[in-house]
């Protein structure tokens, strides 16, 4: 066997090389983003799915049924280190793929009209005041018959 050569690498050549490398597969992943956003909701998930499982197998050094079996795993179950290659995947596929437009940081602010307001206040006081679970649904669908107008 031959013996490994030890390069010295300084702090600042570490970062800059993490840095280059970014770059790069940033620049390598536009085709990808390109084709990613002309794809349907169903198939841009699938895309997701794809990716963040490949991320697993590379980044823990396993098989694709493991890695399916981690990302299969809700978030509880699995190990912390599972649970942050799989979120370090999802944050991967955002940054070289899905590439999501900035935000501002404001948040969107909705208004509603009295008679929106009123009529919501109404529904929720249709229900008993410790049966919270009913009234968020109805809260919901009430929202959602708004957005449907």
């Amino acid at each position: 066997m031959t013996k490994a050569t030890l390069i010295n690498v300084t702090y600042s050549q570490f970062a800059e090389g993490v840095g280059r490398t970014d770059r790069m597969t940033l620049e390598a992943s536009l085709a990808w983003h390109k084709a990613y956003v002309k794809l349907d909701k169903e198939s841009q998930s699938a895309w997701r799915d794809d990716f963040v499982l490949n991320y697993v197998i590379g980044k823990l050094d396993t098989t694709m049924t493991q890695a399916k079996i981690i990302y299969d795993q809700t978030r509880v179950e699995r190990t912390a280190d599972h649970e942050k290659a799989v979120n370090a995947g999802g944050a991967k596929f955002r940054h070289h793929i899905s590439r999501p437009e900035k935000s501002d940081g404001k948040k969107v602010q909705v208004k509603f009209t009295r008679e929106q307001t009123r009529a919501c206040d109404d529904a929720l006081a249709s229900f008993p005041a410790d049966d919270l679970t009913a009234q968020i649904r109805m809260l919901r669908a009430y929202l959602a018959s708004l957005e449907a107008k």
